[in-house]
Formats: structure tokens, sequence, C-alpha cells
């Protein structure tokens, strides 16, 4: 009796998953997080960098693996992932201004109210992936301890002026995962008090130092890392900045790696961080490699 109490009384091993940075490649993340839900697997924790930041913050408010897969599949990312103005959300006059000038551009400072973070000083300022985050994370749009969230969750920026970490555990969450995803040259870094934060790949692309801080007993993590590049690949300008980012992602990676237990390694062959065409979401959701690194929970 007294055997079958202590059994009853004893706690669940909370169950963290980890969601590494890697733009389009991380749509795959929607896929392994469908496949936990099938297999009844319960999350505790969610943890993540960049996309992995963006999925994982969706899923911690309550968004279940199905309806990140349609949220991720019915996006137009070439028109969210800049600051082409949606006609839906344009008075007529700003309607009139738009057809009046064929060339507009994003390249200006912006000022916000204090204690609100300001965004600046980048390419691409952000406004669609704000709107979209602002939806999709409602209603959880106040500033808030995320571990408050259906999840416990938290994310990754860098801050630049001194190259260090920066983990979010509260504020703003829409605003928490746009600077996690701050891919530096692409998008504008968002200042927070001193700090100027950008994308948290820079620093730890995939936070299982940070599930585990926060309490997690057994670690899943999914890591959506492509093969190094050779000469002959790097065509571009572009090609080279995402080289050296990558390059960056790595800090932390083989330590946060060895503390997984149950690494899944996605197959990510013949797509990079820019490959938010429909079909390649959709092979890409579904394109799991898992390591042969397995133990059962």
């Amino acid at each position: 009796m007294l055997s079958a109490m202590s059994q009853e009384e004893t706690p669940r091993k909370k169950v963290a998953v980890v969601l590494s940075g890697g733009g389009a490649k991380g749509a795959a993340h929607v896929g392994v997080l469908k496949v936990l839900e099938k297999a009844g697997i319960p999350i505790d924790i969610i943890t993540g960098t960049s996309m992995g930041s963006i999925i994982g913050g969706m899923y911690a408010c309550g968004n279940d693996a199905q309806r990140l897969d349609s949220i991720v599949r019915s996006q137009e990312w070439s028109e969210v992932l800049s600051d082409k103005d949606d006609l839906r959300y344009q008075s007529l006059k700003e309607r009139e201004q738009h057809n009046t000038y064929a060339v507009t551009t994003s390249l200006r400072l912006k000022k916000r109210k204090s204690g609100r973070p300001g965004i600046g000083g980048g390419f691409i300022i952000g406004k669609n992936i704000s709107r979209l985050l602002n939806t999709f994370t409602y209603p959880y749009n106040d500033s808030i301890d995320f571990n408050t969230l259906p999840i416990p969750f938290a994310c990754v920026a860098t801050d630049v002026v001194d190259n260090s970490e920066y983990v979010f555990h509260s504020g703003v969450l829409s605003e928490a995962l746009r600077t996690s995803m701050s891919i530096p040259g692409a998008f504008s870094p968002v200042r927070k008090g001193n700090r100027v934060l950008v994308d948290g790949g820079m620093r730890n692309n995939y936070p299982a130092d940070i599930a585990k801080e926060m309490g997690a007993d057994y670690i899943i993590g999914v890591s959506v890392a492509s093969k190094p590049k050779s000469p002959e690949q790097l065509a571009s300008t572009t090609d080279i900045l995402l080289l050296i980012v990558n390059f960056n992602t790595m800090n932390k990676y083989e330590e946060n790696m060895a503390i997984t237990d149950i690494p899944i390694l996605v197959d990510t062959e013949g797509y990079s961080t820019a490959s938010f065409s429909s079909s390649a979401i959709d092979t890409l959701i579904q394109r799991l490699l898992p390591s042969q690194r397995h133990q059962p929970i």
C-alpha cells in the first residue's frame, strides 16, 4: 500500500523540446511536433532560437501541431519576410500613395515609445512578420512571464554590443520572437535599453542548456543544421553572409547536443534558410531523419 502511494506521489519527469534556428528549414519543427503529439509525448518546456523560437513560441501559446501546419503552409512568405505593404491593411489614401510611388524603401530608423524595444538600422524592419506574430500569439500580447504560458517557454537573442547571449523569459512574446529571428544584415536589430539584439543563433542556436536550467529532466532536441558548403557553392554575397552566420551557430552546439536525450537531426539536404516555397515547406515538414542515438521516455 505504501509503495503504491509513493509511486502516485512521485512527480512525472519534465520533458523539454528544443528547436534550433535555421530559417525556412525550421518548418521541419512542425513535423516533429506532429510526431510527438501522435506518440502522446507530453511537453512541459519549450526553448528555441530564430525560426525555432517562432514555431516554439506559437506552440507554447496553445496552437497545436496541426494548427501550426496550417499557419506555416498558408503564408506568402516572400511578403511576410518583407516590408511590402499589404493592401488589406491600407486606407484609401495609403493605397493611392502606394500606386503613385513605384519605388519604396524600408531603410529608415524608427522610434518607439519608451518601454518597448525600438527597431531600426537594418534592411527589413519586419512589420509584416511582427503582424503575423501578434496574430498567432494572441491572447498573450501583453508583457508577461513566459512561464505562465500553457507551456513554459524561453528563446534566445544575441547582444551585438558585447557579443553576449540574451535569454527572453518574459516580455511581449511576439517581440521576443521577432528579436530572436533578426538575422544580421537581413533584419533590423531590436534595441532594448542599452542592448542591440539580433538573431540568437549567433550565440546559442540550439538552447538545450536553457531547457535544462528551466528544470527539464529529459530533453528532445531538433536540429535543422545543413552540411558546410564547398567553395564552389559560395556563389553570392548572400551565400557568404549565411556561411558566416552558420559558423557562429555552432557555438555551444556540441555541449548542448551532449545533454540532449533524444536528438532529432532533420535531413535538410537540398534546402536552405531561404527555401520558403510551398513545395519546400511541404517537404521540410515531412522530411525527418532521426539520429541513431535514441532512448525511450
